[in-house]
Order: structure tokens, then sequence, then C-alpha cells
């Protein structure tokens, strides 16, 4: 099982001492305007070195980034966080799930007649088999270690 990277490590790593905690990255965040995530109270969090809130909240929408006058790449601090939850075991169910369907199925959800005619009629062409779907998916894991034993 992949060891988890310290809170001091991740902010070393993504320099957020660069910080100005101006706030524009939580004003143009579409999660924080619903009361999801803050992404400066996340960047506040971990450079105390304290686990930060509402990481699965984050859409992983690029805005902050847009907006963050230092360009911290707040979208990979997000999911670097999200890895270290995860081999916590305190992924959301709904993640979770997801990441059984993508195993299994190749795929983010599961595919059904509904989701084939909603294609068609955009003119999409249709989904790959689940078996060649998988396969592909079994390569890419395989490739990039995303999952643990």
């Amino acid at each position: 099982m992949s060891e988890s990277i310290s809170i001091a490590t991740l902010a070393k790593r993504f320099d957020l001492e660069r910080c100005r905690h101006c706030g524009a990255c939580s004003q143009a965040c579409p999660s924080a305007k619903a009361g999801g995530v803050l992404p400066d109270a996340v960047v506040d969090s971990v450079l105390r070195e304290e686990e930060p809130e509402g990481i699965w909240d984050c859409l992983l929408c690029h805005r902050c980034m847009a907006a963050c006058p230092v360009d911290i790449d707040i979208v990979m601090l997000m999911t670097r966080l999200r890895h270290r939850s995860a081999l916590a075991g305190e992924a959301p169910d709904r993640f979770r799930r997801t990441g059984g369907i993508l195993i299994r199925e190749g795929r983010g959800f599961p595919t059904s007649r509904r989701v084939e005619t909603q294609r068609k009629s955009l003119g999409l062409e249709p989904l790959l088999s689940s078996e060649k779907a998988q396969k592909e998916m079994e390569i890419i894991i395989a490739r990039t270690r995303f999952a643990h034993d």
C-alpha cells in the first residue's frame, strides 16, 4: 500500500507560503458559493499542518487556480489531500461507489439503455463494451498504480 504524504510535506511541495490570503480562490469557487469547500481555508489548514475540511466538496473546476494571483495549484493540492483521505479509509461512499464502477466497468458510471439513447440522440459514439473498457482501465491502473493492494 502506498504511504500517505504528510501535511507538512504538502505545504512545502505546493509552496503554500506564497499564499497572500486574499480570498480570491474562494470568491471564484462555485462550491464555496454553494456552502461547500473554501479553498483559502484549506490552504490555511495545510499551512497550520491541520487536516482541512471540505476537500470532497471541491468540484476540481480550476476556477480557484485561475483566480489565484500567485498561481498555487489548488486543484492538485485538493487531489493530493483526497488521496491521503482515501488511503486513510475516509473517502465518502459516493466516491467509493464510483471508483468501484470505474474499476469493474472501465467507466465512472454504469451504462444503461437510457444513456445509450441519449448518446445516440446527441450524435455520440456508443460507449465501449464493458469488457473492452474494463481491459483499458486495467492497463491504466497497472501503469499509474491507481489502485493499491
